[in-house]
């Protein structure tokens, strides 16, 4: 796919400029900007309703922004010479509007990072579940194999720290599905033309954008239908859909999962409390048996998926398996922040009812019979309610659910057309608990824990920290 016409040109023929980025405090275009800035150009930008950890690490960095859209931004710090744009900005954003009124020079954010990468090695993690934990692991072990990796997450690698990095090696993207930019509504992994890429489910998600299961699975077959021949596409073949895919391959394919028919198969998984092991067998090559820090099947898998793409990149297995075991993730995928008064507390990202099952059935695996308090609060009205009745298995290994509000996110200011109750109402033999504020979510869970338990926070946005509050306040109380 070529790249739109005034998408900026490849690092090698860049001079020094001024970049203004629009939704400077999304992880993804954070990244990018600190990229620019390091790369000598000057950096300003804007974004709205900007809070931490990104509009801190954005000041750090010395950026001057504003929280708050405004056409004014376009001469606050002299005209820009580009302005590149994130996906979260609206149609309507009067700024994104005012830069296109004036035939300012246009880019979105996934644009941006691909002219950065020239003629590298690209690899993109695809998929609706894992691909920010998936791409941060095959970051961790291009890392460890001395291969220099570049990156774009839309999180923060504990690993190797930030979201993006230039690197001088294969560059590995996290492909979004979601949409490009206020013009573009393909997806942003449609962008990122990459040589090698994997699937790791497919699932009906973004229902603002996807009217129906078979419009969200349309851009991952034109993918497979675009991938370069000499290239590889990676599926899941556990996942019906990801492995559809395989009859639209223009490259060879590579499957892996737990089925005989697997080309990398995972067998025997056990947990210890620390890491989880397993082998993978594999028809093209020995591979050692897998520790992994990160519990749950799921995650087993998303470690077999970045195996796959290391060893496509060069990189030796034996040195790839040997990440897994002190893989630290990305910020928010099962971190544990800790222990306090015998209370364990987990901070996790997961926000879809698959990814929500997901989670608890990992906790589930590494603690055993532990009491699991967990804590969600679901992810804006229209995937909340196009999945509602999806939310009757997502706890099932629960003991304790507490729900906060909806976070209606870029839903901010539409009538809500569902509620948590609607989502309490569907858990079944559950203890369940609705809170209105994350204040009040705190003081429950502190009434509710004894040692032993464990907490288990699942929200996209974090509901206002409370993950780390809780430990804060475990600790601070004396139970710590």
């Amino acid at each position: 796919m070529p790249p739109e016409p005034n998408a900026p040109p490849p690092a090698a023929t860049r001079h020094p400029r001024h970049v203004h980025f629009l939704g400077i405090c999304g992880y993804a275009v954070s990244g990018a900007a600190i990229l620019a800035q390091e790369m000598g150009d000057r950096v300003t930008g804007s974004d709205d309703h900007a809070y931490p950890p990104v509009s801190d690490i954005v000041t750090a960095a010395g950026i001057q922004w504003e929280n708050g859209h405004d056409p004014r931004n376009l001469d606050r710090w002299g005209v820009p010479d580009l302005v590149v744009v994130g996906n979260q900005v609206r149609p309507l954003n009067e700024e994104w509007l005012e830069a296109k009124r004036r035939g300012l020079p246009l880019s979105s954010e996934v644009e941006f990072f691909v002219s950065l990468t020239g003629s590298r090695l690209r690899l993109s993690v695809c998929g609706t579940h894992g691909k920010t934990t998936t791409s941060a692991l095959l970051i961790h072990m291009l890392a460890r194999c001395g291969m220099d990796p570049g990156f774009r997450l839309g999180s923060t690698s504990l690993d190797v720290g930030g979201s993006a990095r230039l690197g001088s090696g294969p560059f590995v993207f996290e492909g979004d599905e979601y949409t490009t930019a206020p013009w573009d509504p393909r997806p942003k992994f449609l962008h990122m033309r990459p040589r090698a890429a994997c699937v790791t489910r497919l699932e009906w998600d973004h229902p603002d954008v996807y009217p129906s299961p078979e419009a969200y699975r349309m851009p991952f077959v034109q993918l497979a239908e675009t991938m370069p021949a000499d290239g590889l596409l990676v599926l899941c073949g556990d996942d019906p859909d990801a492995l559809a895919l395989r009859a639209h391959a223009a490259c060879p394919v590579a499957v892996y999962g737990e089925g005989e028919g697997a080309d990398w198969r995972v067998t025997r998984q056990d947990d210890d409390g620390s890491v989880q092991r397993f082998r993978v067998d594999c028809r093209e090559r020995a591979i050692p048996e897998v520790a992994l820090t990160f519990p749950g099947r799921h995650n087993a898998l998303n470690a077999t998926a970045a195996l796959a793409l290391a060893t496509f990149a060069g990189a030796p297995i034996e040195a790839c398996v040997a990440a897994c075991a002190d893989f630290r993730g990305p910020a928010r995928r099962f971190e544990i922040l800790g222990t306090a008064g015998g209370v364990t507390v987990v901070d996790d990202y997961a926000h879809h009812p698959t990814e929500v099952w997901a989670a608890i059935n990992a906790a589930r695996a590494r603690y055993g019979g532990a009491r699991i308090i967990a804590v969600h609060t679901p992810h804006t009205y229209s995937r909340t309610l196009t999945l509602l009745e999806d939310y009757r298995r997502s706890f099932e290994e629960a003991d304790v659910v507490v729900l906060g509000p909806i976070e209606a996110a870029r839903e901010r200011g539409q009538a809500a057309t569902v509620s948590s109750a609607d989502v309490a109402a569907r858990i079944e033999g559950r203890e369940v608990h609705l809170v209105g504020s994350s204040d009040e979510g705190v003081d429950l869970v502190l009434g509710l824990a004894r040692p032993g338990d464990v907490v288990l926070v699942l929200s996209l946005g974090g509901f206002d920290k409370i993950a780390r509050r809780i430990h804060a306040a475990l600790s601070e109380t004396g139970r710590g």
